[in-house]
């Protein structure tokens, strides 16, 4: 597809220039990744058997699937009703089922289900090895945070399907709009759509009473590989990885966002692309040790500083915007 064709394109662009009515790019950045998730086939992997123990009383009634390696901490909700509540986050919540165990007993004893990229699990009380929910312990003492593309429509529609709306919809100081409810089971969401980045400094003058510390780990955040022909290597990698490729070069079927592009010199070789939350704060650093600045662009998905260290070694600083 060119990019000229592209819905995406022409949703925030017109034939005489920008769209005064076009959504904001964070809506159209989350829309694209939810219809690319569904979309984008997957590759085939070799059939693998998983070994379990005292699996006599359950039965699997969803085939199971590929292991999300990208987390490393998944919230497991214990509730009542564990059938009621799987019914409940899928209406509400626009969870998808992906795989549920259910006990002779007819309780669930183990259940997986996703919000975008987002993984959770879920099972049925089982007081008798200490598993209770928010209705037995009489609350919770903690909260589910939930990014959404529109928290507004999110909470409606949990509200409309029962939850309780704890906050309304609301504007914060740190960059987002959000909301909190409770749901049917007795679980607190937080709702948040990415709005504005504010640096710390921004946030303490709209809200005096805190006072804002820590530092965002720096690591890379994006790689762009330099090929003599970009075609010639997309089709080359495409067959030997499965990666599908979006104009421009981008790939967009890998969990580490990547890239490709062509090269008229003989440097072929691989761009990183450190990810900061400040681009002026960590481009006067690397002057401060002695590398070099060699420009600073700001593009609608966020900024950027070509730079080079004390040793010649080249690198890129970003900072996405919001929805990016």
């Amino acid at each position: 597809m060119s990019e000229t064709h592209d819905p995406f394109v022409v949703l925030r662009a017109t034939a005489d220039g920008p769209n005064p009515s076009a959504p904001r790019p964070s809506f159209v950045a989350a829309l694209r990744a939810r219809l690319e998730l569904v979309l984008t086939p997957t590759i085939e992997l070799p059939e693998r058997s998983a070994t379990m123990t005292d699996t006599a009383a359950y039965t699997t009634q969803t085939p199971p699937v590929a292991l999300n390696a990208t987390q490393t901490l998944t919230p497991y909700l214990t509730v009542h009703s564990g059938v009621e509540a799987l019914d409940w986050y899928t209406r509400a919540m626009g969870a998808i089922e992906v795989t549920r165990f259910s006990g002779d007993d007819g309780r669930i004893g183990h259940a997986e289900l996703r919000i975008g990229t987002a993984t959770f699990f879920l099972s049925d009380e089982y007081p008798e090895i200490g598993v209770i929910s928010p209705r037995t312990l009489g609350g919770t003492p903690f909260a589910l945070h939930l990014d959404v593309v529109e928290t507004d429509y999110a909470y409606q529609r949990a509200v409309e399907a029962g939850a309780e709306g704890l906050s309304a919809p609301e504007d914060k100081p740190h960059g987002a709009r959000g909301a909190t409810i409770r749901d049917p089971y007795g679980h607190r969401w937080m709702l948040s759509q990415a709005i504005a980045d504010p640096t710390p400094e921004a946030i303490m003058a709209a809200d005096p009473s805190f006072t804002v510390t820590g530092r965002v780990p720096s690591e890379p955040g994006y790689i762009t590989m330099h090929m003599a022909d970009q075609v010639k290597a997309a089709t080359f990698f495409g067959e030997l990885f499965g990666w599908m490729f979006e104009p421009g070069g981008h790939i967009k079927n890998t969990r580490f966002p990547m890239g490709m592009t062509s090269t008229s010199t003989d440097n072929r070789d691989v761009k990183l692309y450190f990810r900061v939350d400040n681009i002026d704060s960590y481009a006067a650093r690397v002057v401060e040790l002695g590398g070099q600045v060699l420009g600073t662009t700001e593009y609608d998905s966020g900024g950027n500083a070509e730079c080079v260290d004390d040793q010649g070694f080249r690198f890129d600083l970003y900072r996405p915007a919001p929805g990016y």
